[in-house]
């Protein structure tokens, strides 16, 4: 799909009410410059699974790491916007599972203090 990132002007852009470390979308312009669109929608959300629902509904764009949509774009539920203008930036995330238990072993309580460190 073509278009520019002055185009997000027309839309509702949603976002994270969370602190990151660039407040708005990130962006490339033609000559390689990087420059941020704000995030100006009607909808902040603290968890990306909430905001890709709300993009499924309809609600507005939004901004998500490619592993959380691809499923969508695959099956046409979601389309990618201004792919010529992506930094690629990757956001890294950091997650471990720990059950749904009470108990956390020694060894993985050790493990995530050092990963906190």
């Amino acid at each position: 799909m073509k278009g520019s990132p002055a185009d997000l002007d027309r839309h509702n852009r949603m976002g994270f009410c969370f602190v990151r470390h660039v407040d708005g979308w990130s962006f490339v312009g033609a000559a390689g410059e990087p420059f941020i669109v704000p995030i100006t929608g009607n909808a902040l959300v603290s968890d990306g699974e909430a905001l890709r629902l709300m993009a499924l509904s309809g609600t507005g764009i939004a901004r998500l790491a490619r592993w959380h949509v691809e499923p969508d774009i695959a099956a046409g539920r979601l389309v990618p916007l201004l792919e010529d203008f992506n930094p690629g930036d990757e956001e890294l995330t950091h997650a471990v599972y720990v059950g749904q238990g009470k108990h956390l072993p020694a060894r993985v309580r050790a493990f995530l203090d050092f990963l906190v460190e």
